[in-house]
Order: structure tokens, then sequence, then C-alpha cells
């Protein structure tokens, strides 16, 4: 693995309990580039007006790590409400099953890396963002994920073929996750940063919409064997486009979880575009 260390100054971000705020804290990591691609599953509400602070936090990270890490915005729990001109619901049963997988956040903005607790909780705050990914991207890798997604427009319906290949033995349940977000929604939107405290034209990203497997993961396999490919394809046709749905703006993202007793660590994660 070819690594390229360097130092940098990450985590300014405010944290966050109940959307009260507290003081800046700051940590200092050594990013590494590797062939491990990391989950964030971030938890988010058109009612919280932390979470726009999160996202810049995302986007801060992503330019930092790029294709290593993939973001999903979760809009559920207790800010995953609608103003009264809001045009879009963002909620879904899929992320709503997932408080119940990885609990309710304790605060807003929170999210998850790669479903492997931060001490006893899944969730965490802004100012551990950035530690927890370094540190699972210099776990060794155990298994890749490659996929093709075909899609037509004028149907709006696509086929998308997934393949794990365990790089070792496994012990546990591989189970493989699909689903599609989206980006470039125009909405409302909380924001302490707003005079007004309130964002009518707020463009959101990275947005669960709907999940092809289930919230919690289709089984691959048990004990999965080195070098033995594991295979699953997922259709779906897309919802006539009405300022969201638009395909263009659509990801398909895919990850592996390794369930082993309690713990349900995701092991891989790609996206790929539904449309060019």
């Amino acid at each position: 693995m070819i690594r390229s260390i360097y130092t940098f100054l990450a985590g300014i971000c405010i944290v966050m309990t109940a959307c009260n705020e507290n003081q800046p804290q700051y940590e200092l990591i050594q990013p590494s580039t590797g062939d491990r691609t990391i989950l964030v599953e971030e938890f988010s509400g058109a009612l919280c007006p932390n979470c726009p602070q999160g996202t810049q936090e995302l986007d801060n990270l992503k330019s930092i790590y790029g294709d290593q890490i993939v973001i999903v915005t979760v809009h559920a729990g207790d800010f995953a409400f609608q103003y009264e001109d809001s045009k879009y619901d963002f909620t879904t049963q899929m992320g709503d099953e997932l408080l119940q997988i990885l609990g309710n956040p304790i605060g807003y903005p929170s999210a998850v890396i790669n479903r492997k607790r931060d001490g006893q909780f899944y969730q965490s705050f802004s100012t551990r963002w950035s530690s927890l990914i370094s540190e699972a991207l210099e776990e060794e890798n155990s298994v890749t994920i490659s996929g093709n997604v075909s899609y037509e427009p004028a149907s709006r319906s696509l086929l998308a073929v997934f393949r794990a290949l365990p790089l070792q033995n496994l012990e546990g349940i591989l189970k493989l996750s699909v689903l599609i977000k989206e980006d470039k929604i125009v909405d409302p939107q909380a924001d302490r940063a707003a005079s007004t405290g309130k964002v009518a034209d707020y463009v959101h990203k990275n947005v669960l919409r709907i999940a092809l497997s289930s919230p919690s993961g289709d089984v691959l396999g048990t004990d999965p064997l080195e070098f033995q490919p594991l295979e699953r394809e997922y259709s779906f046709t897309l919802p006539a486009e009405n300022g969201w749905w638009v395909d263009t703006n659509c990801q398909i993202v895919a990850f592996l979880t390794l369930e082993n007793g309690s713990e349900m660590e995701v092991v891989q994660a790609m996206e790929l575009p539904l449309a060019e």
C-alpha cells in the first residue's frame, strides 16, 4: 500500500449537543492514501439549525479524502420534520429503521463512521469525524467490492450488479447494502448562520432517497472464503422527475457489512453515478 502522509488541521467544528453550541475543539491528524473506502452516514434534519455546519465539515473532509469516503445524509430523528413551505419530505423508511439499528443521535449534526462504535455509541459529533475516518483508513482491507450500473433514461429503469471478493477467510455474516442518494435538491433548511435562522433555497446533498436492499443489508454469505466471489443484482425504476428524482443528480451507493456477534462494521464501500 502506497501511503502519502501529511499533516493538516481538521475538525474545526462546533460540538453540538441537542443543537446547543459549545466551544470548538481541534484535532491534529495524519490522513493516508490506501485501498479502503469509508462510509459516513450523517444524520440530519430540515429543522436542525446546526446541520448546515455539519455538512460544511463533510465538504471539507471530502476535499481532503476524495473518493476514499462515501457520504450519505439520512434525514431521521427529532429534527427531520418539514417546514410549512417545504416541498419535499426527506424522511425514509430506511432512515427510520437505521435509527433503530444505529441509535438515535444525542445531538445534531451526528454521523456514524463505518458503523463502528466510538466508545459506547455508533454516533459521533463532527469534531471526531476526521480522526475516525483516518483511523479506519489505516485498517487492513479484507474484502473488495466492484459494481456496474446499467440505466435506461427513457424508461428510467436501472439494473445494478455488485460483487464482493474476500481477500481472506472471513468470520461472520457478510451483507450487501445498496441505496440511492441524490444531490442538488433545493428546499428550506434551518441554519443558525442565517439572519432569519432559515435558508429558503438551501441546496441539500447526499440525501438518502431509497434503499434497494434491506436497511441492515442482504446476506451474501456466512464465513465467506478467501477469493470466492459473491454477487447480487438489483433493479429499480425511478419515479417521475418532479423537482427531485433527477437521474443525473443520483448516485448508487453500495457497501459491505461484516456482522460478528453484536458488531456490524462496514468493511468496504463504493458509489457510482446513476446517469452521466
